[in-house]
């Protein structure tokens, strides 16, 4: 570069590969097939199912509690937001957790349309071109905050499932608690790679790739101070979701003990993470049918709240979603580095933890 002329600032869309701005690929023959396959599974769902029945239901239903129970989910996202901030506090984002707030809300409603948990990877894409966070190292308190959810979900699910079916778990429940191992021992198994190798990285190894490994190794672990905090955000998250499901069933009519709330609401979640569909899609709406069948409920009744749980849950999110992505300028929120005069992603500082991280810098 010329030393008479000024270094220009980098500019959205200027370059975006060189300034880190381009976002991962979420669209492909994967989405495609997985979108495929939920419609598949959604058509023949929709064979099984009797339009006038969930409209009597529905229309006989008390909307002030299913009001309740939806305003306690979506209540959930300012609270993962915030969880998520202090997971990355010592790190130097420019965002407030209420950005992270806003951020994981629509990496979530990504998420919907997506296969395998890729809104994992666009959410830590949206850390980065909105707070400054390197994404590996996003990433990384994204895996340590999945392993969380997933060992929370499995241990109430099996203390719920064991409580209330000592005699015989039913298959559809059987499979979910599986699939909540598989996902919690292989998040766990991720994080314990990338502890064991904050010792010593291979020399061998490209320095690009040694510098992605100690930036998902910095964020993977928030500070000893923010556990505390970590935890009750968990904890008021988990029984705001135990709520939501406790208000919908109630709405209807139905009368839930306190350990069938939890687990009409865990299993559920355990079978989202199936892969093959956008949060496991089709699966988990047979499995909340299925569980609602098993804790009592008439098979029309479990039909309407089934149904009515999947348009707040799914459907309304990713509509809402749509909607901060349309109101994005206004939300002063970058999306996919799009945002006329947003302010270009700095150069990265990961500031070294107490466990003697070294500083990253990415420029």
């Amino acid at each position: 570069m010329n030393s008479h002329q000024p270094e220009k600032t980098p500019t959205v869309g200027r370059n975006p590969a060189q300034n880190g701005d381009l976002p991962p690929s979420l669209w492909g023959w994967h989405t495609i097939l997985s979108l495929a396959i939920t419609i598949a599974i959604f058509a023949f769902l929709a064979t099984r199912l009797d339009l006038a029945q969930v409209w009597r239901e529905v229309s006989q239903s008390n909307v002030t509690l299913l009001v309740l129970g939806a305003l306690a989910h979506y209540a959930t996202y300012p609270l993962r937001g915030a969880r998520w901030g202090r997971c990355l506090t010592h790190l130097a984002a420019r965002c407030g957790k209420g950005k992270f707030g806003l951020l994981l809300f629509f990496y979530n409603a990504v998420d919907n349309v997506v296969p395998a948990k890729l809104g994992d990877v666009y959410g830590a894409h949206l850390a980065r071109i909105n707070c400054g966070i390197r994404r590996s190292a996003a990433m990384g308190s994204l895996v340590f905050l999945r392993m969380v959810d997933a060992w929370v979900l499995l241990v109430l699910a099996l203390s719920a499932s064991w409580l209330l079916f000592s005699a015989k778990l039913p298959r559809a429940v059987l499979y979910a608690l599986i699939g909540g191992g598989i996902i919690a021992v292989a998040a766990t198994a991720i994080i314990l790679f990338f502890f064991f190798m904050k010792k010593s990285l291979p020399g061998w190894l490209p320095e690009k790739i040694r510098s992605i490994i100690r930036a998902f190794q910095a964020g993977m672990w928030p500070q000893p101070r923010e556990v505390i905090p970590i935890a009750g955000l968990t904890l008021a998250i988990w029984v705001l979701e135990t709520l939501w499901i406790f208000f919908l069933v109630l709405g209807f009519g139905k009368m839930l003990s306190g350990m069938e709330a939890v687990f009409l609401t865990m299993i559920p979640l355990l079978a989202s993470g199936f892969p093959l569909t956008p949060s496991g899609a089709g699966v988990v709406d047979i499995t909340l049918f299925s569980c609602l069948r098993v804790v009592g409920v008439a098979s029309p009744l479990a039909m309407s709240i089934t149904v009515v749980n999947r348009f707040i849950d799914y459907w309304l999110h990713i509509g809402l979603g749509l909607l901060v992505w349309a109101l994005r300028e206004r939300l002063g929120f970058r999306a996919v580095r799009d945002v006329v005069g947003a302010v270009p992603a700095a150069p990265e500082t990961l500031a070294a933890s107490n466990s003697g991280n070294r500083t990253l810098r990415k420029s």
